[in-house]
């Protein structure tokens, strides 16, 4: 008792900064749970009113943010519109603005997708190109671009190059939604 009264107090950002630490994983796991199935959409406004005040928008903030970070070009669009929908049940109120937020998304996915298959044309071709060099022809021959380390380094370039359309589209839709979180945090 003597040593903890001798500790110096936590100042106020120190205990907003140890709160954040143990309830921020509350809102990433729901979103873990929710994206894989074990919690319906529906259960999420349940799962969050478990929570009050601060505690209840800190986990409301990290699941928002975990839920975008789902929004990748990688994981795909059903992956994506499973997220936005997740965000849709906990913030009813900006069902608007997601809809929104959905068809930008849906088109940064279209153009990526168009960029990423004349990109494949021009590998194929190139590819095709190559191996006929080698004397190896026919309806036969199929080429592997799974295992082709050009074609890797190929979407990765084409993700990188979608990445900051994608990144200020989820960061617009969570300060869109943030500032009822601070004004609803500055109110208690």
């Amino acid at each position: 008792m003597e040593r903890i009264s001798g500790m110096p107090e936590l100042t106020p950002e120190e205990k907003a900064e140890q709160k954040e630490r143990e309830n921020a994983p509350i809102g990433a796991a729901m979103a873990v749970r929710y994206m894989g199935g074990a919690l319906a959409g529906t259960e999420l406004p349940v799962e969050l009113k478990r929570y009050h005040g601060s505690r209840q928008q800190i986990v409301r903030r990290a699941l928002i943010s975990s839920l975008c970070r789902e929004m990748r070009l990688e994981k795909g669009q059903e992956t994506a519109l499973k997220a936005l929908r997740g965000i849709i049940q906990i913030a009813p109120e900006k069902k608007e603005f997601l809809e929104k937020t959905e068809k930008s998304y849906l088109q940064i996915l279209s153009d990526f997708e168009k960029d990423k298959k004349e990109s494949y044309g021009r590998f194929e071709a190139s590819s095709a190109e190559k191996i006929r060099a080698f004397g190896i022809s026919g309806s036969a021959v199929r080429l592997n671009f799974n295992e082709n380390e050009e074609w890797s380094r190929e979407l990765i370039r084409l993700t990188q190059a979608y990445d900051p359309r994608l990144e200020k589209l989820t960061d617009a839709l969570i300060e869109e939604i943030s500032p009822k979180i601070q004004r609803l945090e500055d109110s208690k």
